[in-house]
């Protein structure tokens, strides 16, 4: 477990709280959060931890920093918004998670990539760009690293979703698409056109929710493939989504072909989509 010596500047860094937040406390305690712990239940932890949000608590510090580690997402990502809520800790903490990305194993980079993203450290990004080129990493930490920069939503992270879009798993391939949307003042989706014609079928029908949702009209003519041939039906109704919010006169044809799919679904959507063409 992390020990950064964070029991010892715990009073230090916690003084530094405003007086509102030192009285915000909801009837949490250090006892109630070791309880919920020992108890392992994941919303029991969550419940007891938000209870404690403003919690001038001393005694919480060590039990929080080891729930960073925990092997389940929503235990690290509460802990880290618990941090959040105390600046003078948060730093300390990314100080020393900031550091785990260079050299760190996979499941420390994991647990620092949670932190960092739930804690918007987005003086961190350069850190986490440089992670994702690491080849010694598991899925899990390059699945980590994209929803780090997913959280933060930032346009610097780009590269770090680029590179995972390539990646040779196709669980970090359909995050990267995924987050690809959610980055403020991104300027298109051309990046992930390219994953329509993955090899994998969830990838692809990620990759068309995407293209479509943010008008990509460079992907038309690979929508208009993946509805008239491709052999999941997710795929093709997803294509056929997407074509619909393009709107695309010349979509047309293969969208009415689609209204006689195999799928209920494709059809319905198909149909749909075909009222939105101009």
């Amino acid at each position: 477990m992390k020990n950064i010596g964070i029991k010892l500047a715990a009073v230090a860094a916690l003084a530094l709280v405003t007086p509102t937040m030192a009285h915000a406390g909801k009837g949490g305690s250090a006892a109630a959060i070791q309880s919920a712990v020992k108890s392992t239940s994941v919303d029991a932890i969550i419940a007891e931890i938000e209870r404690a949000e403003g919690l001038l608590c001393e005694d919480c510090v060590q039990t929080l920093t080891n729930l960073t580690e925990d092997s389940r997402y929503e235990v690290r990502q509460v802990a880290a918004w618990w941090f959040a809520k105390r600046p003078a800790l948060k730093d300390m903490m990314v100080a020393q998670f900031s550091s785990d990305l260079p050299r760190g194993t996979t499941v420390k980079v994991r647990n620092a990539a949670d932190f960092l993203g739930t804690t918007r450290s987005y003086a961190t990004l350069p850190q986490l760009r440089a992670a994702i080129h690491r080849s010694d990493l598991g899925v899990e930490a390059r699945v980590a690293l994209v929803r780090a920069v997913k959280a933060m939503g930032h346009i610097s992270g780009n590269e770090v979703l680029t590179t995972a879009m390539a990646d040779s798993d196709p669980g970090v391939r359909a995050a990267a698409a995924a987050a690809w949307r959610d980055i403020r003042d991104q300027a298109s989706a051309q990046p992930v056109v390219a994953l329509l014609a993955d090899s994998d079928a969830g990838v692809r029908a990620r990759a068309a929710g995407v293209v479509g949702g943010m008008r990509e009209q460079t992907g038309r003519a690979a929508l208009e493939a993946l509805v008239a041939g491709d052999t999941d039906s997710t795929v093709r109704r997803n294509a056929a989504w997407a074509l619909g919010q393009l709107g695309n006169e010349a979509s047309r044809a293969v969208l009415l072909r689609a209204t006689t799919d195999s799928s209920s679904l494709v059809r319905g959507v198909a149909r749909a989509s075909l009222a939105s063409l101009h």
